[in-house]
């Protein structure tokens, strides 16, 4: 017996979905044919790819996992092949990630650049944290991520876009707010904080306070950005942040630079280490890398305009 592409399709919607009954639907195959493809597989291997429970979602063992990453690899290469085949690079499908936080500035610009120049390269995307775009990398669930660096493994490969400076978000009708120049974290964590609470993304965002011996009363934890705004907006506290939004989006709040030098945030495109990258990953990274170029140019325009606002006198 061989392995095929059908073998590893069946392998890796088994492996997605949690079972052969949502495997099969999504296929728009039998049942049957995919709990016989995970017996060849295991047959084969001489090794379990799942441990199996009544009533349960299927697992895989650890096995399974590094076999699971290996298909994707596979199939991956597989549709490169038949892009390159058919000499048109621009119209396979590739498989991205994408930061939660950041995801609503980036994510819609890059669409539309990909939309624009390949029309016929389809993406597919899946949101999450740091901790999940990682494992989705490992697994090869996902062939390039658009993500924040922090502490990144060796066995990520990562291409840094630009370096982002923490900045703090407070009440419009605050005295920080209408305080001139910078804030100090000082000042900041005398106010009740409103934290991001994602994994790494806490931890990375507390730690300019911790530089400084400062220890911030926390009120609330929010994982959306939008609801973290929101609540400064309604003066339920403060915040410092990374990614930065639409000001005008958003009436009530407002974004202050901070006085101390803070880590800064690497923005990165990762990919897994050592994998082959395909030619339609390649045109959808340039397009990572054109959208955070047009975000940050559009954001930096807008705060040169802010500055150059005439004085109204008289």
């Amino acid at each position: 017996m061989r392995v095929s592409l059908r073998l590893l399709r069946y392998f890796t919607a088994a492996a997605e979905t949690g079972s052969t009954t949502a495997a099969a639907r999504l296929l728009n195959v039998s049942q049957p044919s995919i709990s016989v493809a995970i017996r060849e597989l295991e047959a084969l291997f001489d090794d379990t790819l799942f441990t199996r429970e009544s009533g349960a979602k299927m697992t895989l063992t650890r096995f399974g996992t590094r076999k699971l990453a290996e298909a994707h690899q596979l199939l991956n290469a597989a549709a490169s092949f038949e892009a390159d085949d058919s000499g048109d690079a621009a119209s396979g499908e590739v498989q991205i990630g994408i930061f939660s936080t950041i995801a609503p500035i980036y994510l819609p610009v890059l669409l539309r650049i990909a939309h624009a120049r390949f029309p016929n390269l389809s993406i597919r995307f899946v949101e999450g944290d740091l901790m999940q775009l990682e494992d989705a990398l490992r697994s090869s669930r996902i062939e390039l991520a658009l993500m924040y660096d922090v502490g990144l493994p060796a066995d990520i490969e990562r291409e840094s876009l630009a370096e982002l400076r923490p900045y703090a978000l407070v009440p419009a009708e605050s005295r920080l707010a209408k305080k001139a120049g910078k804030l100090s974290l000082h000042e900041l964590a005398t106010e009740p904080l409103i934290l991001i609470d994602l994994p790494h993304s806490r931890e990375f965002l507390m730690a300019p306070f911790w530089q400084c011996g400062l220890a911030p009363e926390v009120r609330y934890r929010a994982t959306s950005l939008e609801l973290v705004r929101g609540m400064v907006a309604n003066g339920l506290g403060v915040s410092l942040l990374i990614t930065h939004g639409d000001q005008a989006a958003v009436a009530g709040a407002v974004e202050k630079p901070i006085r101390e030098e803070t880590i800064r945030q690497p923005l990165v495109i990762a990919r897994p280490a050592r994998a082959s990258r395909t030619r339609a990953s390649e045109l959808v990274a340039q397009c990572m890398r054109d959208a955070v170029d047009q975000a940050l140019s559009k954001r930096a325009g807008r705060a040169a305009t802010t500055r150059r606002k005439p004085v109204r006198t008289g």
